[in-house]
């Protein structure tokens, strides 16, 4: 997962926005009425987020009382997201923030909508909250329904306050097969806290990273395969270890837990794909009809 900068958006901003598309005077007032509960809440999401305890707020059903679930719900889809509203601008801004346009939950598939990090159903007094909208891609938002923490190791990552690109948290298994088959694993670091490596574990499972991954690899594998079959550099399992190695590192100067940078290191530690494992790619389902 990367990080990406906070939003300078607010939700007094979002709430401004917003009331001058609903025609309803009594929740304009009632709505307008809670602006204080709405910024008292975004400061305290600011600094649980920030020390990952976001799973200590409390679930709510309405706004201070007065505005229901169900209007905070209409509210964000009618008013905030619908496309020609006045609050639209922060939508797309929000949407734009990820680097590249690739989904920061992830970190491979584009980004088309906005994931509620706490969800709306459960959170309504977060429904229009910048701080709490990320930029994601239409099946890590899906995904997101999974999340209700009890406690800090049940969360998942926030790109917004979370940081774990400093160590490399990602590993990857070569399975011996005709294909070989590539497995991703969520190894964080020993040194970190227990909430954080169980934090790097639950939003690897809850984002199906591994499952996501793996079937990119199958593709890189082709890539692979076409690469030392066809180079006449490539010769020695030796040779072959150091070329994957040397792939490793480019890819791991961008982030160093790409799923590529993971893939080419276990090629290059595996000694049965470098002696000849990796002529087995050619049995992949992907090549066939290719040779």
């Amino acid at each position: 997962m990367k990080r990406i900068r906070i939003p300078t958006l607010t939700v007094a901003e979002a709430l401004g926005y917003c009331v001058e598309s609903i025609r309803d005077a009594n929740l304009v007032a009632r709505l307008t009425a809670q602006s204080m509960s709405l910024n008292a809440a975004e400061e305290d999401y600011r600094l649980k987020g920030s020390n990952s305890q976001l799973y200590l707020i409390q679930e709510t059903d309405s706004v201070g009382a007065q505005v229901t679930l169900e209007e905070m719900k209409s509210i964000y889809s009618n008013t905030f997201a619908r496309k020609g509203s006045p609050a639209r601008h922060m939508y797309d801004e929000l949407r734009a923030s990820a680097p590249g346009g690739i989904c920061p939950l992830c970190g491979q598939r584009v980004v088309s909508t906005l994931d509620h990090h706490l969800a709306k159903s459960k959170h309504a007094v977060f429904s229009i909250t910048p701080i709490n909208l990320v930029p994601a891609c239409k099946d890590c938002n899906t995904d997101s329904q999974a999340r209700r923490p009890l406690h800090a190791g049940e969360q998942t990552l926030h790109p917004y306050f979370d940081s774990v690109d400093e160590e490399q948290w990602l590993v990857c298994q070569i399975l011996a097969g005709a294909p070989p088959v590539v497995q991703f694993l969520a190894v964080p670091s020993a040194a970190w806290s227990d909430d954080k490596q169980s934090i790097v574990r639950r939003h690897f499972q809850v984002f199906k990273l591994g499952e996501l991954y793996s079937t990119h690899a199958a593709v890189e594998l082709i890539n692979v395969y076409q690469d030392l079959v066809e180079s006449s550099e490539l010769q020695s399992p030796q040779e072959i270890s150091l070329h994957l190695l040397s792939i490793a590192a480019r890819r791991r100067r961008p982030l160093v837990n790409s799923w590529q940078a993971a893939m080419y290191q276990a090629l290059a530690d595996s000694e049965w794909f470098c002696t000849g494992g990796y002529l087995e790619i050619s049995n992949s389902s992907l090549l066939q009809g290719l040779e």
